[in-house]
């Protein structure tokens, strides 16, 4: 098995378990959002040819790996991201459930799967190995190495800085970046799953749009004239 990572850059395979683990977050929030956006359009095959799609991909994409050892690594590629694609335009043109229909047990044990394995990746994996990659590669664990020391200057000004800045300092400072992106990130996704089924009406000529009032059901209340 090629390695899946290019060496355009001299970081970029020091860096691989970072970057995977990125990759990896940013395809699960592919998949969120279209659960959010969901339907985006009408499928233009039936379910039975996209369904059969899946091993057809994949079977392609394991002959053509085989086939063409010059360009493996762009074959698995291909073929990856041609599995994920389908499987993303799949949830994004489906119906989705009812709004008055109860979730089943299966549902509800793979959502949680699904989210707990994002919070894994945004909160656990992807900030541990930066810390690893800045340790090991960017050597900014050393700690009499400074960004900003005391004695220099402020810019242009009379004044010095206040305090030491190192480059520990530094790397716990993109850490703890790390956590709040993801933090506000995932309040927002929060809010949009919650406001998912909100039906907005119309707004009449001269007024804002406002959300329906929905019944116990769930279902928007009509004004009858």
């Amino acid at each position: 098995m090629p390695n899946l990572l290019p060496d355009w850059l001299p970081w970029i395979r020091p860096a691989g378990r970072l970057l995977w683990g990125i990759i990896a977050l940013s395809f699960g929030m592919m998949f969120v959002v279209a659960l959010l956006k969901r339907p985006v359009g009408k499928r233009p095959v039936p379910d039975k040819v996209l369904y059969s799609a899946f091993p057809a991909i994949l079977v392609v994409g394991i002959v053509a790996a085989r086939l063409l050892p010059n360009v493996q690594t762009v074959m698995v590629w291909l073929t990856a991201l041609a599995l994920i694609g389908l499987g993303v335009f799949m949830v994004a043109t489906s119906k989705g459930r009812d709004p008055e229909e109860s979730a089943t047990w299966a549902e509800c044990f793979a959502g949680a799967i699904g989210v707990f394995g994002l919070f894994i990746l945004g909160f656990a994996i992807i900030p541990s190995e930066w810390l690893n990659y800045a340790n090991a590669y960017l050597l900014w664990g050393d700690t009499t190495k400074f960004v900003i020391k005391s004695s220099e200057a402020i810019w242009f000004l009379p004044i010095h800085w206040p305090t030491n800045f190192d480059y520990p300092s530094m790397r716990d400072t993109v850490a703890v970046l790390i956590y709040v992106v993801m933090l506000s990130v995932d309040l927002k996704l929060w809010v949009m799953w919650q406001r998912r089924h909100e039906v907005k009406k119309a707004p009449a000529e001269g007024e804002a749009a406002a959300p329906a009032r929905r019944s116990r059901f769930g279902r928007p209340v009509r004004v009858q004239g």
